[in-house]
């Protein structure tokens, strides 16, 4: 009894297919996925990633949401900066901004690397995003 193997790798080719349309589906226009700060050992390639997590203009509360859903922790607060004027030593306020931090093991869990992510916004959104860290015992 001879079996037609056009037919099966029809059936397959239909399936490869209708799976590839429902992955495109639904990988676009949804929301942005959040960064694993594991991925990560230096602050530049963090910086790009948040500048495409939470773009310019970005609402406050949902870049703090965007953070917290990457393990982040956030100041609710959301204080303003304090600046020193060089020319004349005093202190003043700064433009707002958004303070999140995290921490990961590193150095087979001997350390961590403690992540700061500070936003600084203004009454249209998130205007720049800096992220650095320090290396604790």
């Amino acid at each position: 009894m001879a079996r037609d193997l056009s037919s099966e790798w029809k059936s397959v080719r239909v399936a490869l297919a209708l799976g590839a349309l429902v992955t495109l589906g639904c990988s676009q226009g949804g929301d942005p996925k959040p960064i694993d700060i594991r991925d990560f050992s230096e602050a530049r390639p963090v910086n790009d990633s948040l500048k495409k997590l939470v773009p310019v203009g970005t609402p406050v509360p949902r870049a703090q949401a965007l953070m917290e859903q990457s393990g982040f922790k956030c100041d609710p607060q959301m204080r303003s900066a304090i600046t020193v004027d060089v020319v004349t030593g005093k202190l003043g306020s700064g433009p707002p901004t958004l303070e999140c931090w995290n921490s990961n093991r590193i150095s087979l869990g001997l350390q961590h690397r403690d992540w700061t992510v500070v936003y600084r916004y203004d009454s249209a959104g998130v205007r720049d995003v800096t992220a650095g860290y320090i290396i604790q015992p």
